[in-house]
């Protein structure tokens, strides 16, 4: 026995995966109630280190590697799937845009290069995960109700149409656009 962790709860793992992404290398431990706990290896010792905790649905998941563009990184398949990866050696998760997940596998043909094989209870899905890296999101707070948004690829330019309720004098509510 090189080391114990104690998880805590009444959850029984479901799925558990040793990875290494960016040289540092990991255990991921997936619980039956959608929670992942990470930790980083020492491999001299064995000992594990640096315990975090995540919520990543509310499913049990399962827990698979692939490569992307000569990257390890990990599938979280579940009820609310997730791609696991490393940038600057740290641990960060990019939520893809299905449902229900069941199982992935890597999938590499002529036709179809680098993909994954994505199974859901209905359909089989053959596709890519798209440059995770570069996904940003910065929250702009609008104070109105959004309801249209367009963007001018040119000009780098979003334009977003908002609906503000407001009332007159005599307490009348009036759409403002």
């Amino acid at each position: 026995k090189l080391t114990a962790e104690h998880l805590g709860g009444e959850v029984i793992p479901r799925s558990v995966l040793f990875v290494t992404l960016e040289g540092v290398d990991y255990l991921l431990c997936a619980l039956g109630d959608g929670y992942l706990f990470s930790f980083c290896i020492d491999s001299a010792t064995g000992g594990l280190s640096d315990k975090k905790k995540i919520s990543l649905g509310t499913q049990p998941m399962i827990l698979s590697k692939f490569t992307s563009k000569n990257s390890a990184h990990v599938f979280a398949a579940s009820d609310r799937p997730t791609v696991i990866y490393s940038n600057n050696k740290k641990l960060l998760l990019s939520n893809v845009n299905l449902k229900e997940v069941t199982q992935m596998a890597p999938f590499n043909s002529e036709g179809f290069p680098e993909s994954l094989a994505i199974a859901t209870e209905t359909q089989l899905t053959i596709g890519t995960i798209d440059d995770i890296q570069k996904l940003h999101i910065r929250t702009v707070p609008l104070y109105e109700q959004p309801r249209r948004i367009a963007h001018q690829e040119s000009s780098r330019v979003f334009c977003v149409c908002t609906l503000k309720v407001v009332a007159d004098e005599s307490g009348e509510e009036l759409e403002e656009h």
